[in-house]
């Protein structure tokens, strides 16, 4: 189908399905299957282990017992070029979910749309990794849709370390966990209860973008709608950055300046401004 054609109405994704599995091999994987026979927006299916996970760039992904793994149908009413919005405001739900929980000013976003943290309140660094995130869109018979994949640390796990280019490149984050976010004598919500919240406020956020969509507020491109709240969620925006090639390869070092409509990162380098899509490079604070 057209990049012009419109993707099928969105159901009320707030009442659709939700299925907890102990044991899966990929959320992400069992998602797409669902929505291709038919599962509506706001389908999701949540697990607690995965063994064959998978992150951006077809990176494999730790999927340790400790943390929730959750996949969700997203359907939006809008034409198909606008889902390259998805990812950030995906992330966008992710941090009204965690703020909700309590935890404003200690999560933010790390370009496109993984979630960081303060390991304390005071500390100014949002140095560790909460958690991931990968959206996929996919077509069927019914047209195109989107699966959006997080992979959340809710316990404190001990991963086993993998060297690469990328884990050795400047600033690599390490981890955390919510039951470290949320402290000592705070109640972490069960796997299917997070489940739940952070389905809710994705789907939320993704509704209320479609709807801005659709009422003509990306005329200037997909993230025209939310780019003004995403910025305040981005902490590494103004900072020294290194921009790495997709094996961990340092391309070029500069300012993170901004971002474009498009969700492409404007980077200040001594050559001047270069943009930069998320497919091609990741950043990391200097």
């Amino acid at each position: 189908m057209g990049e012009d054609v419109a993707m099928g109405a969105a159901a009320a994704g707030a009442d659709a399905p939700m299925t907890f599995m102990s044991e899966v091999t990929s959320t992400n994987d069992i998602a797409v299957d669902a929505a291709r026979e038919g599962a509506p927006h706001g389908w999701t299916v949540s697990a607690g282990i995965q063994t064959a996970g998978r992150g951006r760039r077809g990176h494999a992904w730790a999927s340790p017992e400790g943390s929730l793994y959750l996949s969700v149908v997203l359907r939006p009413d809008v034409p198909m070029q606008n889902l390259i919005a998805v990812p950030a405001v995906c992330a966008m739900g992710a941090m009204d979910a965690l703020h909700a929980m309590g935890l404003t000013g200690r999560v933010g976003i790390k370009w496109p749309n993984d979630i960081v943290a303060r390991a304390a309140a005071g500390d100014g660094s949002f140095g560790r990794k909460l958690a991931g995130i990968l959206v996929e869109a996919k077509s069927s018979a019914e047209g195109p849709f989107a699966v959006v994949g997080m992979g959340v640390n809710v316990q404190p796990v001990q991963v086993e370390q993998h060297v690469s280019a990328e884990s050795m490149s400047p600033q690599a984050l390490g981890p955390i966990s919510l039951a470290e976010l949320v402290g000592e004598g705070a109640e972490v919500p069960c796997l299917q209860d997070l489940a739940a919240r952070l389905r809710d406020a994705v789907v939320a956020r993704v509704d209320a973008w479609a709807e801005a969509v659709r009422a003509g507020s990306a005329a200037a491109g997909p993230l025209a709608p939310i780019l003004a709240e995403y910025f305040d969620m981005v902490p590494m925006l103004g900072h020294q950055v290194a921009v790495l090639s997709p094996t961990g390869h340092l391309m070029n070092t500069g300012v993170f300046a901004g971002l474009d409509m498009w969700g492409r990162a404007c980077v200040m380098t001594p050559a001047g401004e270069q943009t930069y899509p998320s497919e091609a490079v990741s950043l990391r604070e200097l």
